[in-house]
């Protein structure tokens, strides 16, 4: 699976907040004169992806980009961690804060996942409960729950899985 980029995540939040399966920046500019978030993620595409010269035609049709794109002059994605500290620029800061936690959400869910299995064992051990116990009550997959609970591989369950897993071996 491909890691999520800010230019990807960028793109994705101009569709999502337009309500549009799109990639025109025309569009989108259009419609962020009434739409503050879709201006922020639009103006953040705008100076870190975009073209000089298509920017400075979208600045031209639409002026109200203008001021925006000044403010984050000499933006890349070398600096824009640093760069969006700046107190000016805090709703821009927002935008790449969220963008940070899409990234790594798969990372913090795989940690939960394998402290939740921790707890599954610790449980399972002191509850004298089988895997086969737990896969045949909850109807689950054998092969991903034994993988799970064996090897703590957390790629074969859900969290939304182990966490009812381990609701099920504190029940029992």
């Amino acid at each position: 699976m491909r890691e999520l980029t800010f230019k990807g995540y960028l793109l994705s939040q101009l569709q999502e907040l337009s309500g549009l399966n799109s990639t025109s920046l025309y569009t989108f500019s259009h419609l962020s004169c009434h739409n503050a978030r879709l201006k922020d993620v639009l103006t953040l595409y705008l100076v870190m992806y975009t073209e000089e010269n298509l920017k400075d035609k979208l600045i031209k049709k639409f002026d109200y980009l203008n001021s925006s794109c000044e403010k984050l002059e000499g933006l890349d994605d070398d600096n824009a961690e640093i760069h969006l500290q700046k107190d000016s620029l805090s709703e821009y800061r927002t935008v790449y804060n969220n963008f940070l936690y899409q990234r790594n959400r798969k990372e913090q869910e795989n940690k939960l996942k394998k402290m939740i299995c921790v707890k599954i064992s610790e449980v399972k051990k002191a509850k004298s409960v089988s895997n086969y116990r737990i896969y045949k009550e909850m109807n689950l997959n054998p092969g991903n729950v034994n993988a799970f609970l064996k090897n703590e591989d957390t790629s074969k369950v859900s969290l939304d899985t182990a966490r009812k897993i381990l609701a099920f071996v504190n029940e029992y």
